[in-house]
């Protein structure tokens, strides 16, 4: 017995499915969305560009860090105040300067060292993220200040390293 004679006999007495029992595939609705493509405003548009990557506010200052011809505005220390007191000098320093056309801000967190307690006495501190540097970065991404920080990068060695950012501002219109 062939394979073909073989399936025609497992398929003896089965019933093909009635075309009107087939399930419909919904269509996408392209004039709704054309639509409500039309209904979006100015406005919503202005914040999709303001907060855009690729603005070319943003792309002139990533120029000027790898030619590393900008001039840091204000630098700002959190080295022996507490998170809290951290986070409310943040907080009215981006609004200060923001009011007062600064534009580069050098925030220096630190990196946070600490020493691990073990037998050996000479060994160095291991590094670790501090609790204001890991905080920071909440802080410059939080939407509360979305209007005012343009980008924020990790400092250069000579500013800082891995201790300290560079947040850049907007220009205030």
């Amino acid at each position: 017995m062939s394979e073909s004679d073989f399936f025609l006999k497992q398929m003896n007495g089965v019933k093909p499915i009635k075309k009107n029992n087939k399930i419909k595939k919904e269509k996408s609705d392209i004039k709704n969305k054309i639509i409500q493509k039309k209904n979006t405003t100015i406005k919503d548009i202005e914040v999709v560009v303001k907060n855009s990557k690729f603005n070319l506010e943003h792309i002139n200052i990533k120029k000027n860090i790898k030619n590393k011809s900008f001039t840091i505005d204000k630098k700002i220390d959190f080295h022996g105040i507490n998170l809290l007191e951290s986070e409310e000098l943040f907080s009215n320093t981006i609004k200060e300067c923001y009011n007062g056309g600064l534009r580069c801000l050098l925030f220096v967190t630190g990196k946070g060292l600490f020493k691990v307690k073990n037998n050996k006495e000479d060994s160095p501190p291991k590094l670790y993220h501090g609790v204001i540097r890991s905080a920071f970065t909440d802080w410059v991404t939080s939407n509360k200040f979305a209007r005012q920080i343009l980008s924020y990068e990790k400092a250069s060695i000579e500013h800082g390293g891995d201790g300290a950012f560079y947040v850049y501002l907007r220009k205030k219109n």
